[in-house]
């Protein structure tokens, strides 16, 4: 995980200096429920051919459009539409059993994790996209509007300031626990459940230690929280 870790520092940094949320709203054209068949299908091809343009070419050919109908210079359009349509997807209709917000927290975590899943294994060439100095920052902003809605939906009543602060540091739990997944080779991703449920607990803490300088090398393998079954190489 050093590798993947490493690389992702910048998007992680870019969480503590962002706060743009994405709240837009718009009825999609004609051309925009093509492009939108197109790269869902897409997302069927990202196990056999990665994150790239050749996985939306195959897919427009599929479709009978033409292979160049969603331009695609490298994997960011796939990527964009992956991170839109799984945060779109990212609740839950029981989260009134839970009985805190932290508990709702935790079970919306998993809910987003799970949507990664299928695509773990490539999710690390992902993150070096999302990576580049041109990305990064709106990269960053998808995570953060990621972090937003959870705690909308888990009926957090902070204060402002506190909400600037616990937004950041969820996001930031939230995509080390999605660096820790690439690598993770216990069953069913045991042990990336266990250090979601382990960084949750913290988070807290984490939040209230927000004025002073985060360190940002949480994803080098020997600062993570022990677990059994974790492959760091």
């Amino acid at each position: 995980m050093r590798r993947c870790g490493h690389q992702a520092l910048g998007i992680r940094r870019a969480l503590y200096t962002t706060n743009q949320t994405i709240t837009k709203t718009f009825q999609p054209t004609d051309e925009q429920k093509v492009r939108g068949l197109i790269l869902n299908h897409a997302l069927t091809k990202v196990n056999q051919l990665g994150w790239t343009p050749a996985a939306i070419e195959q897919a427009a050919t599929d479709l009978n459009y033409p292979p160049t109908t969603v331009l695609a210079y490298n994997g960011m359009p796939l990527i964009k539409h992956f991170m839109f349509d799984a945060l779109n997807k990212t609740s839950i209709d029981q989260l009134h059993e839970f009985d805190t917000p932290i508990d709702r927290i935790r079970c919306l975590c998993r809910v987003r994790l799970r949507q990664t899943q299928p695509y773990i294994r490539h999710w690390h060439d992902a993150f070096l996209q999302m990576m580049e100095p041109k990305y990064e920052l709106a990269a960053a902003s998808w995570f953060f509007t990621l972090a937003t809605r959870m705690w909308e939906m888990s009926g957090d009543q902070s204060l402002q300031i506190d909400w600037d602060r616990k937004r950041a540091v969820l996001a930031d739990v939230y995509v080390a626990t999605e660096l820790y997944m690439c690598e993770d080779t216990s069953a069913d991703f045991g042990d990336t459940w266990k250090y979601l449920d382990e960084a949750i607990e913290h988070m807290e803490d984490n939040a209230r230690g927000m004025n002073r300088t985060p360190d940002l090398r949480l994803c080098d393998v020997g600062n993570e929280p022990a677990s059994g079954g974790h492959s760091s190489e």
